[in-house]
């Protein structure tokens, strides 16, 4: 598809959205003039007549004006073309496919502080943010937008927030991808959750993989837990429940590591189930001696090279998990937390 082409399509959509709202070029150039800066009528109706010559400045003023994302049609537009060129799609834009019916909507979005040093984290709640999916800027697939509550404050003393945009796209192979990207801070996340084939009723909750950058003064790749509760169902979520989320977002081994003297505290509590400290117990009886290693304490008096290479041989001999995976009792786990009260 060649550059005039792309413009004709673009403009045909600019068209149809002036036709749904019944919109003149007098009309759209009064609003392109308020929202986004002088526009002619005589300038729309000439983009019409020969598309192949209009400008990207104009679109976007045009875009700004009927509140439309170029980025978006553009994206909306190559869909098109590529569903046209195959039978069968295994990633689904169209966001009227039954395949998102119950997935579009608002959610809390809940993870644990990305912070590549540990002081920044330390005793910090859960970073809370707002997800809104659909077909938010009518190019007929699901947008995403995030608005996201770092809990820090800003030098003014104002809560330090930040605004993504994306999309989300649904899978045959059983996976939902959200990509979404804060252009004003260079931030950008990669969602990954199962939908299991819900099709039959609203996403209540679910548990996912992240991948981004780590916040805070060091910045590394950062792969981490979040999940996702339906804002309808659950409009408000208890600093209780909160707490027993930060623990399933910490579950990303198979192995729980934990220091003897916070065992013995544990099993001392009086708010934990006696069942359940019975089965701990019994498996501290018979269960093989672990270590937990700080791998910063390994590296006195070596050589880099030679630390390198030692650790690597370490941990072929550890039992670190190959990869870390979001399992179907994950959601379970999560569903229980979210419908039983806590105090």
């Amino acid at each position: 598809m060649n550059n005039q082409e792309i413009l004709r399509q673009i403009v045909d959509y600019i068209k149809s959205v002036m036709d749904e709202r019944s919109l003149s070029s007098r009309d759209l150039a009064k609003i392109c003039a308020e929202k986004a800066g002088k526009m002619s009528p005589r300038t729309i109706d000439y983009m019409f007549k020969a598309p192949s010559s209009t400008t990207i400045s104009t679109l976007l003023k045009i875009c700004d004006g009927l509140d439309l994302n170029l980025t978006a049609i553009l994206h909306s537009i190559e869909i098109a073309k590529t569903a046209s060129e195959k039978n069968q799609q295994k990633l689904i834009y169209d966001i009227s496919n039954p395949a998102y019916y119950g997935y579009t909507g608002k959610y809390h979005v809940f993870f644990l502080s990305t912070a590549a040093n540990s002081e920044e984290y330390q005793n910090k709640p859960l970073t809370h943010g707002i997800l809104q999916l659909g077909d938010i800027y009518g190019t007929n697939e699901c947008s995403a937008i995030l608005d996201l509550d770092s809990g820090d404050l800003t030098p003014e003393g104002e809560p330090f927030s930040k605004h993504y945009e994306g999309t989300l796209v649904y899978s045959s192979t059983k996976m939902i991808f959200c990509q979404l990207a804060c252009n004003r801070y260079g931030d950008m996340w990669s969602l990954v959750f199962d939908h299991g084939d819900l099709n039959n009723k609203d996403l209540a909750c679910i548990v996912g993989c992240a991948v981004t950058s780590s916040s805070g003064r060091i910045r590394y790749p950062a792969i981490h837990r979040f999940c996702l509760c339906n804002v309808e169902q659950y409009p408000t979520i208890d600093s209780a429940t909160q707490e027993l989320i930060q623990g399933i977002l910490r579950l990303q081994n198979n192995r729980i590591i934990i220091k003897k003297t916070q065992i013995d505290e544990f099993l001392n509590r009086t708010d934990i189930d006696p069942a359940f400290k019975v089965n701990l117990q019994n498996h501290l009886n018979i269960a093989k001696d672990h270590y937990s290693i700080d791998k910063s304490a390994l590296t006195t008096d070596l050589d880099f090279s030679v630390y390198a290479e030692s650790i690597a041989k370490l941990c072929n001999v550890s039992e670190l998990e190959r990869t870390y995976h979001i399992r179907h009792n994950d959601d379970r786990m999560l569903s229980s937390i979210l419908k039983n009260p806590h105090s």
